[in-house]
C-alpha cells in the first residue's frame, strides 16, 4: 500500500471518520517523535570528550 491508496482512501470516508483518522495519526506521530527523541540521549558529553581525545588529539608518532 502506498500513501496515495491511503490518501484516496481517506477521501471517501465521511467527515467524522476523517477526524477520527487525522487523530490517530497525530498521536502515532507524537510516539514517534517521543522515541526518537528518547534514542538520542545515548551520546553523553563525556563520550563526546573521549571521542576527541583518542581520535582527533591523538599524538603523532
Amino acid at each position: 500500500m502506498n500513501a496515495n491508496t491511503v490518501y484516496d482512501v481517506f477521501l471517501a470516508l465521511p467527515p467524522e471518520e476523517r477526524e477520527k483518522f487525522i487523530v490517530l495519526v497525530k498521536e502515532q506521530e507524537i510516539k514517534t517523535s517521543f522515541k526518537l527523541r528518547r534514542q538520542k540521549s545515548k551520546f553523553t558529553k563525556q563520550d563526546a570528550i573521549d571521542y576527541l581525545l583518542t581520535t582527533v588529539f591523538k599524538p603523532k608518532n
